[in-house]
Parts: structure tokens; sequence; C-alpha cells
């Protein structure tokens, strides 16, 4: 028989003490750290924190396993280069977290190896907001990264990659978003007055003059979500009401290439909501959209209760599928999309397969439960 004996220690402390097989040897379990992540597709999920540190989640795009994270501040953003290789994020390093000073850093982060690289100390008036790609931005030579600011006065930080430094600043009173080219060093943004204007930046980074377009919207009566996702040479926006827009950024000034409705004829009063309400499939120059019913004035980030597949050949929608509020998609770019969906009220991620002769309908094949408030996906290859 064993003996043992309870002991109680300071402060009224319990400790069970053994007196058995003292002479056995005791082996510590070694705790080891992967050097790389797994192979593999990867899916990338922001739990953007507001009272503490932030962290993207990095997954297996095909089980969802856990493959590891990299840690960053209040309110992260991030962008991925496009290999996929290479992690950019923008976070708040506050002293105080409520109050008092603070810094703004963009972080560079190594995927395969999770781990920061370089870091470069931004302006104090980078914007705190929801994330969304639309608010961190790289150059399509990826040689500069822009940065939305707000104070709550609008403009951009133009960052030099390759040196490790602020370039510019660029006033943008009345506008948000970030558009990059997909050809140039040129950077667009999205106006209140309907229009959309451009700057290219030379090669120390500085802006060349504005380009504004002519009214593309009418913010009042059709207002644009400001996530929008690249289709070739073009941007593809959707109104708060179901309308989308393509603008092309090919040449100097930006102009509306198409526009028409994808609930026109629907009943029920459907339209988009979310955060990255949009996921864009080039193969079959396809986007998913998260729908929501019985929409009214204000509930333009009502969690879907639906995702359409949209056809932008045929401009009709061939498939709905049901989902379980969905804020946030992304979307893997094959002839067989794989579509991430991201529920902000349950904290979790459900992955979706779909195939051309079910009109690219979605079906449920895996979901993982993650802490935190988690608002941005990425799918890797």
């Amino acid at each position: 028989m064993h003996a043992s004996r309870i002991v109680t220690g300071l402060a009224g402390l319990v400790f069970a003490v053994s007196t058995a097989h003292a002479a056995d040897t005791f082996e510590p379990e070694v705790l080891t750290v992967e050097s790389k992540i797994r192979p593999g597709p990867n899916l990338f999920v922001l739990d953007q924190g507001w009272s503490g540190a932030s962290q993207i989640n990095v997954l297996d795009g095909g089980n969802l396993g856990r493959k590891g994270n990299m840690s960053m501040g209040l309110n992260a953003q991030f962008i991925l280069s496009a290999d996929r290789k290479t992690a950019y994020t923008v976070s708040i390093y506050s002293k105080r977290i409520s109050y008092g000073p603070l810094e703004a850093v963009l972080q560079i982060f190594d995927v395969e190896t999770l781990t920061p690289v370089k870091e470069i100390i931004l302006l104090d008036k980078t914007a705190q907001v929801a994330s969304i790609k639309n608010h961190l931005a790289l150059s399509a030579d990826e040689k500069f990264a822009f940065v939305q600011n707000a104070t709550p006065a609008t403009s951009i930080t133009v960052v030099d990659l390759e040196k490790g430094e602020l370039a510019a600043e660029i006033p943008t009173p009345g506008c948000w978003g970030l558009y990059p080219s997909a050809r140039e060093r040129k950077i667009s943004i999205l106006c209140g007055d309907g229009s959309m204007v451009s700057y290219a930046v030379d090669d120390s980074g500085q802006p060349g003059p504005a380009a504004r377009s002519e009214k593309i919207f009418d913010a009042d009566k059709s207002p644009l979500f400001v996530h929008a996702e690249r289709a070739g040479d073009d941007w593809l926006f959707s109104s708060f009401f179901g309308e989308l827009f393509r603008i092309s950024d090919a040449d100097a000034i930006p102009r509306l290439v198409d526009r028409f409705s994808y609930t026109a004829g629907v009943k029920g009063k459907w339209a988009p909501g979310g955060f990255a309400i949009m996921a864009y499939n080039p193969a079959n120059e396809l986007l998913y959209i998260t729908m929501h019913p019985n929409s009214r004035d204000g509930s333009h980030k009502n969690g879907a209760k639906e995702i359409w597949a949209l056809d932008l050949k045929k401009k009709a929608v061939v498939s709905r599928s049901k989902a379980e509020h969905v804020v946030s998609i992304a979307v893997t770019s094959g002839q067989n999309p794989v579509l991430y969906g991201l529920n902000d009220e349950e904290s979790n991620v459900t992955r979706f397969t779909s195939n051309a002769k079910s009109g690219f309908a979605l079906k449920p094949a895996g979901k993982i439960e993650l802490d935190g408030w988690i608002v941005r996906l990425a799918a890797g290859e």
C-alpha cells in the first residue's frame, strides 16, 4: 500500500505529498517549438484585439488544424504578399490602453517560421478600426506599403519597405479605403462625393498629382462598402442594397466599367452585410457575397443567413447557400473553390467546398472554434 499524507502549508495552502517511490527517477517533459509550420495550404484568421494583443491564427486550409500564430498589438490590420510567404501587419502598442501615448508599428513576418523579421514605426495617426484588407495595401511591386490614417482627418502613409522608413504622407480629405493598382505604383481611394481619386508614387514614394474620376456612385442613394475585391484590372464594389459596381483603375483616371443589380426581383429584401462581404474566385469569374434578409437602413453589418454565388459573366446569381451569421469570407482561386466563412457571434470558422455542377453551392466540410473577436480571413493556396 502506498502511503500519503496531506500537509497544510503557509497561508492555508494544502499540498498532497506522496512518500511512495521517492527514489524513482523523474523525467521532465521537454517542450519544443517547430522551426517551420507544416506544409500545405494555409488559412489566416485574425483575432483583432481591442483591449489586448491581436493575433493571426494560421490554420491548415484542409483540415483546419492549428499550425501556429503571430502576435501583434491592438486593432491589428494585415495583408499577405502575392506569394503568401510574407505577412504585413499594422497595430497599436498603447502604454495605458484607453488613453495616453501610443506607438503604431508595421511588422513584417516570415510566414514559414511565423517570426517577425522587420518593424517600422508609423505615424501615431494610424487608423484604429475594424479590420478589412482595404485598410492596409501593398504596391504592385511590393516596394511600398500604404497605411490608412484617421485623426479623424484622413490621409495615407506611404512606407518604403526596402529602406524600412516612412516615405510620404498623402492627405485624402473626404476619402477612405486603399485600392492599389494591379500593375503600377499607384493607390486609389473612394471618396464621399461619389468619385475615386488615384495617386501614382515615384521611386522615392512621393505622390504625383491627384487624378479624380467623375461621380461614380451616390453616397446617399447607393452607398458602397469599403471592402472591395480585385478582378483583373478592375475593382468590384457592392452597394448596401445589392448593386455591383465594377471600377477600372488601369488608366490614369478611374472609371466606371459596369453597374448592375444582383438583388432585383428577389423577394425578402435581401442585401449584403458583414465586414469582408465578398470573396472573388478568378478561375470561374465567380463572386461570393454574404447576404441577409429583411434589410433596412443600418443593417449593412448584419451577419449572413445565406452566401450567394454571383457569376460575373452571366451577371446572375447561380446558387444560394445557407450560412450561420457569417460576416467575413475568403475563397481559394482554383476551379473547385473552397470557401471559409467566419461567424463572429460564435467565434468559429466553417470550411465549405463547391463545384460547378451545383452552381458552386457551398457544402460544409469542417468547422473550428476559436477564441476572441475574429474578424478577418485570408486563404492561401
